[in-house]
C-alpha cells in the first residue's frame, strides 16, 4: 500500500488527520509509529479541534521537521532552510484546496459541537475534504523528502 493510501486508511479507522500523516513517515524517519501517533494527536481538528491549521498540513510539517530540521540551536542554516521548505509545502497545499484552515475547509463547522460533527458526517466532509487533504499532504511531503535525498518512495 502506498504511504498516502495508508494514511487515508488510518484516518478512516479513527486517527486524526495529523496522526495519519505524521505516523506513516515515522518508521522511515527513525521514530516508533506509536510515539508519532501520540505526538501528533493534539494537532487534529485544526489543532485541538479549534479549526485552525488543517491537521494533515501540521502532520506533514512534523514529518518534514523530523527529517530536515536543525538538531541544535547553533544550526541556523538548517532552521532557515526548513522554514523555506515548510512555506513551500503550505503554499502547495493551500493551492490544492484554496485554504489550509480546517474551519474553512470544513465549511465553517464547529467540531466541538455535536451539531458540527453531524454536519461533517451529513456532508461527507471527512471523506471528500479530509481524506483528499491527507492524501495530498503525504504526497507533497514525500516529494520534498525525495528531492532532499531523505528517502526513496
Amino acid at each position: 500500500m502506498e504511504r498516502a493510501d495508508e494514511a487515508v486508511s488510518m484516518h478512516v479507522a479513527g486517527s486524526a488527520c495529523s496522526q495519519a500523516v505524521f505516523t506513516v513517515f515515522a518508521d522511515e524517519l527513525g521514530l516508533e509509529p506509536s510515539v508519532a501517533h501520540r505526538i501528533s494527536g493534539g494537532f487534529g481538528g485544526g489543532i485541538g479541534r479549534m479549526g485552525l491549521t488543517c491537521g494533515a498540513v501540521t502532520g506533514g510539517i512534523m514529518a518534514l521537521s523530523l527529517a530536515l530540521g536543525a538538531t541544535d540551536s547553533a544550526d541556523q542554516d538548517s532552521k532557515l532552510a526548513l522554514y523555506q521548505v515548510v512555506a513551500e509545502y503550505m503554499e502547495r497545499l493551500k493551492a490544492f484546496k484554496g485554504s489550509i484552515e480546517c474551519r474553512v475547509l470544513l465549511e465553517g463547522v464547529d467540531l466541538w459541537t455535536e451539531e458540527g460533527r453531524d454536519m461533517v458526517k451529513a456532508r461527507q466532509l471527512s471523506e471528500i475534504v479530509c481524506n483528499s487533504m491527507i492524501h495530498k499532504a503525504v504526497e507533497e511531503a514525500e516529494r520534498i523528502l525525495n528531492e532532499k535525498g531523505r528517502f526513496g518512495v
